[in-house]
């Protein structure tokens, strides 16, 4: 299992700093200020899609779409997008999408 930092968008002006987890067919996302409220975990069978887009390795951001929810977020900038996306492909092949260039 490997742990990334993300800002996940939480409300329509406000986002929150979250650490996620790629592993054991799971994507486990947990505010860093945690109060073990906030905890998302999504299994890999809830998941519809999970999309890394990223204009150059150095920024990106992450939609993930489950049967409930969507979340969405940008990654850390000292966050090793390589790395993050071959966890994503690895965990969930089919369902993962990594969009590079212009977007």
């Amino acid at each position: 299992m490997m742990t990334f930092e993300i800002r996940l968008k939480v409300g329509f002006f406000k986002t929150q700093v979250y650490y996620l987890t790629v592993g054991y067919g799971q994507i486990i996302m947990t505010p860093q200020d945690n109060d073990g409220n906030d905890r998302v975990v999504i299994n890999k069978d809830e998941l519809q899609s999970v999309s890394l887009m990223s204009r150059n390795w150095g920024s990106a951001e992450l939609e993930i779409v489950t049967l409930n929810n969507i979340y969405i977020g940008s990654l850390a900038a000292q966050t090793d997008l390589k790395k993050l996306a071959g966890n994503l492909d690895r965990e969930f092949g089919a369902k993962f999408v990594f969009q590079r260039g212009n977007i």
